[in-house]
């Protein structure tokens, strides 16, 4: 099993932005944006992206939402985080061995992990949905230049 984009080490960056948000409660939606901050951190403006700048980035929101259910479940299944209905419908959380847990992570991608999650979560601290759409626009326009197609003259014949 490869454990890049496992439900482990996806659980594992939610959790970090859960306990990073705490006591805010998340939504899928939100988790997704602030996930793939965490990840492209510089295409917003932050440090330097914990992955690298692939083109056509815009096709892993596709599989994000999927990958990051799992991880919560995993998460979940372990009692670091919680479920439950709020405001916004279903919202998680970081649970109370969160804290714990990832302060006993001291891999220097753990560490890097953890920074990204607090530069994400102070910059789009509110967690407004609509806020963090907005806030996150810079990465539509990114995919409307991998999705364009440049037409030269030599292309048409």
């Amino acid at each position: 099993m490869n454990p890049l984009n496992s439900p482990i080490e996806v659980g594992l960056r939610v959790l970090m932005l859960l306990q990073v948000a705490f006591p805010e409660r998340l939504d899928l939606n939100q988790l997704v944006l602030l996930d793939h901050g965490l990840l492209h951190s510089a295409d917003l403006g932050g440090p330097e992206s914990l992955h690298p700048p692939v083109p056509i980035r815009a096709g892993e929101l596709g599989v994000r939402r999927e990958a990051i259910e799992a991880g919560l479940e995993v998460m979940i299944r372990a009692k670091l985080a919680h479920v439950g209905l709020g405001k916004r419908g279903v919202e998680f959380w970081a649970g109370e061995a969160a804290d714990g847990f990832i302060q006993l992570l001291e891999s220097t991608y753990a560490k890097r992990l953890h920074s990204r999650a607090s530069w994400v979560v102070e910059h789009f601290g509110e967690l407004d949905e609509a806020k963090l759409r907005a806030g996150l626009s810079s990465i539509a326009q990114h995919w409307a230049e991998e999705f364009t197609v440049v037409d030269t003259p030599e292309e048409r014949f």
